[in-house]
């Protein structure tokens, strides 16, 4: 076997080079899958922006579909040739098998799902870190119900700040899926997306739109920024600091900005796989395959997909520009 991969060279570095990668052999608990197609993140250009502590030369991405070429031991709800989702932790292990821009990815098989005969997998790369980040938010960080096909009402609502980006577009089905009556702000050309998906939308742009929630939303009912940018965390805050609770944000919060009082907490993408297993029991091994296979849950946004290695560069900063109610996704040896 041989393998090609993305390569950001230095710390430094502004672009990807494209060279021959590592030779995938998986851990006990690793599955090997053979990447059709890998999804681009933010979290992909602050490493370019910000470098991290990590072993360069290295591979950035983790979001992956693909099939699956070799098994660990101890891995058996999977099987040879089988369709998969998956979320490649190589973040948390520095090891540059477990990344996404390469021929073949490594990661636990925790963090991997099967995927319908009738989902793209072009379509199936969107959801791995959104995913992953939504449910440590719902779950391991707000310890809410995990989700379930037929959920239970709970009675209470959570806004979601970014209903339309791909961790709000996760995050409005698995809150709905937990019981939750679900809030979202979006700009107005993506009401109908954000609707479909089961949220009740509030346009972001609207001047009054943080005194238009708080007419709906009570004490005891929660918040989670999707977008966390100094000003929607702003927002958020000042609706926690009127109903009560925490701000879950997924970028660091700032250190002024937040009202007296209101606590923000920074949501890993990580937990459902490092920090609670349990999580990541309920939501990858459990709720997910019957989810996609029912239909209960769909994989969104839609890709926008670029062709090649050679173009993961070019995806990186089209996704620094900003996209909406898309997801940008390399195809790297399509189906």
């Amino acid at each position: 076997m041989t393998n090609k991969a993305a390569w950001q060279v230095a710390p430094d570095s502004k672009t990807f080079t494209i060279a021959s990668g590592p030779v995938p052999n998986p851990s006990e608990n690793e599955v090997v899958i053979k990447v059709a197609y890998a999804a681009v993140n933010p979290v992909d250009w602050k490493l370019q922006e910000t470098p991290f502590d990590l072993p360069y030369p290295y591979i950035f991405g983790t979001d992956v579909a693909g099939t699956i070429t070799q098994l660990g031991n101890n891995v058996t709800r999977f099987h040879l040739g089988q369709r998969v989702l998956a979320h490649c932790d190589g973040l948390l292990t520095q090891k540059k098998t477990n990344n996404a821009f390469q021929e073949y990815a490594t990661t636990r098989e925790i963090l991997v799902s099967p995927v319908p005969e009738d989902i793209p997998l072009s379509n199936a790369a969107v959801l791995p870190l959104a995913y992953s980040t939504a449910s440590a938010a719902l779950f391991h960080y707000l310890g809410l119900p995990y989700p379930a096909i037929q959920p239970v009402s709970l009675g209470k609502r959570i806004l979601i700040w970014g209903g339309s980006s791909a961790v709000g577009s996760s995050a409005i089905q698995l809150a709905r899926a937990a019981g939750l009556d679900v809030l979202a702000t979006v700009s107005l050309r993506n009401f109908e997306y954000v609707e479909r998906l089961g949220g009740r939308v509030f346009d972001y742009a609207d001047g009054g739109v943080v005194g238009r929630l708080l007419e709906v939303l009570e004490e005891g009912d929660l918040v989670f920024d999707a977008i966390s940018t100094p000003e929607t965390q702003g927002a958020c805050g000042e609706i926690v600091g009127r109903i009560g609770g925490v701000l879950l944000t997924t970028s660091p919060v700032p250190s002024v900005g937040l009202p007296e009082g209101v606590e923000g907490v920074f949501v890993n993408g990580l937990a459902p796989g490092l920090i609670n297993l349990d999580v990541g029991d309920a939501v990858w091994r459990k709720y997910l395959p019957e989810a996609l296979a029912n239909g209960s849950f769909v994989a969104k946004p839609d890709p926008f997909v670029l062709k090649g290695l050679e173009s993961v560069q070019e995806g990186v900063d089209l996704l620094k520009k900003g996209v909406s109610a898309r997801k940008i996704v390399i195809e790297v040896d399509g189906e």
